[in-house]
């Protein structure tokens, strides 16, 4: 696929009236109505390219080595009582609210720890759901 991009040029245009501006010292300024002539993206379909396939093991072994990592925090969730479970869900809430201040303030933060505490979150409450 080519991709050609036609660049704009303009054109002063004499049949509208031009825009003019007047100051407080009386001097009037009035500026050209310039028109565009952009005519946009132009794709032409000579070749489509596409990328070489990724291998399927290394995502099957990543997608694995999540799931394990999750099931041991899982198991770890359940063997705490009722009232660590929560104290660890105040502990995240505070973090969260932590992360959201940093973020109001523009300061750094990775932002994909809102996810993930928030996924913590409610494995915490599910586990304390079960047990009721």
């Amino acid at each position: 696929m080519a991709l050609s991009l036609c660049s704009p040029t303009f054109v002063p245009c004499l049949t509208s009236p031009s825009p003019s501006f007047s100051f407080n010292n009386g001097k009037v300024f009035s500026l050209p109505s310039l028109v565009s002539a952009f005519h946009g993206i132009r794709l032409q379909n000579r070749f489509v390219k596409t990328a070489a396939p990724l291998s399927s093991r290394t995502g099957r072994a990543r997608m694995l080595i999540r799931a394990a990592k999750r099931e041991e925090e899982v198991s770890e969730l359940r063997s705490k009582t009722t009232e660590e479970l929560n104290e660890e869900v105040i502990d995240l809430k505070g973090e969260l609210f932590v992360l959201r201040l940093q973020r109001s303030a523009r300061q750094e933060f990775k932002s994909s720890e809102f996810r993930r505490m928030r996924k913590r979150i409610a494995r915490i409450l599910t586990i304390k759901r079960e047990r009721d």
